[in-house]
């Protein structure tokens, strides 16, 4: 997505600097806090006093004033100390104080000072979205097939394999009794795949729900699984990423308050 036009001319004249130097502060506002170049000069625009909400739409607006938040409680929009005589500029170095399970994260031998950072990002923006879309699909499947099938769904309705998926994951968990459980429920043993051949197994039961096959495979296996298997492997996702993943979850969202009549 292209940036704004009408925002970037008037952030130029905002602030009286070339094209150049205006790339080179949306580069330095991507390194404070991973985000797109976009939101980047949306960003920049609104702390200098751009009425960004002329030329977006309430979301992306949101969104920067989210983005805004975030740079502020990091202190990121705050001026950077210049570099002296005797300090380089690139001895000047950015943390974010993140504490987690009572540790200060910076406090940890060896770990970058980035995967702080990342840490904080991922932990507002997306695992709690990929944790309640994911449950969310979990118990909506329950609840059509229950209403279809009884109490006995799990081995009536759902496929074989996938049933097998389950039965493997909960022997595995097994072995380690010392640990909590993954879930009570069979359909807690698979993954975002496994519940989208759910649907598609049983398709006519869930046709009134959504627009058609295509939709929902698209949104759950690609936007959604791909994003799920990075953070699985605890990488951070590309600014992109994360809004990709944060535009699916509304628009899942959006689709179940449009037919909550219809769930059982």
């Amino acid at each position: 997505m292209a940036t704004n036009q009408a925002i970037k001319k008037a952030l130029l004249n905002k602030l009286g600097v070339t094209p150049q130097r205006l790339s080179q502060l949306t580069n330095s506002r991507k390194r404070e806090l991973p985000m797109s170049t976009e939101h980047a000069v949306y960003t920049i625009a609104f702390e200098n006093g751009i009425d960004i909400a002329k030329e977006l739409d309430p979301d992306e607006t949101a969104e920067v004033r989210r983005l805004v938040s975030d740079l502020r409680s990091n202190g990121s929009s705050r001026p950077k100390p210049q570099p002296t005589k005797t300090t380089k500029a690139t001895d000047v170095t950015k943390t974010v104080k993140v504490t987690i399970a009572g540790v200060d994260v910076g406090t940890i031998p060896a770990l970058k000072p980035s995967h702080a950072s990342e840490a904080k990002v991922m932990a507002e923006k997306v695992y709690p979205t990929v944790y309640i879309f994911e449950n969310s699909v979990r118990d909506l499947i329950e609840r059509v097939l229950k209403a279809e099938f009884g109490p006995t769904w799990w081995t009536t309705a759902v496929p074989s394999i996938v049933q097998a998926t389950a039965s493997k994951h909960k022997a595995d968990e097994e072995k380690d009794p010392w640990h909590g459980r993954r879930g009570a429920r069979e359909i807690d043993y698979v993954y975002l795949n496994e519940l989208w051949a759910i649907i598609k197994h049983q398709w006519r039961h869930f046709k009134a729900l959504f627009p058609n096959q295509a939709w929902v495979e698209t949104l759950i296996t690609s936007d959604m699984n791909v994003s799920r298997r990075v953070l699985g492997h605890m990488n951070p996702l590309a600014a992109d990423d994360v809004k990709n993943v944060e535009t699916a979850f509304r628009k899942w969202v959006r689709q179940l308050q449009a037919v909550a009549s219809l769930i059982p």
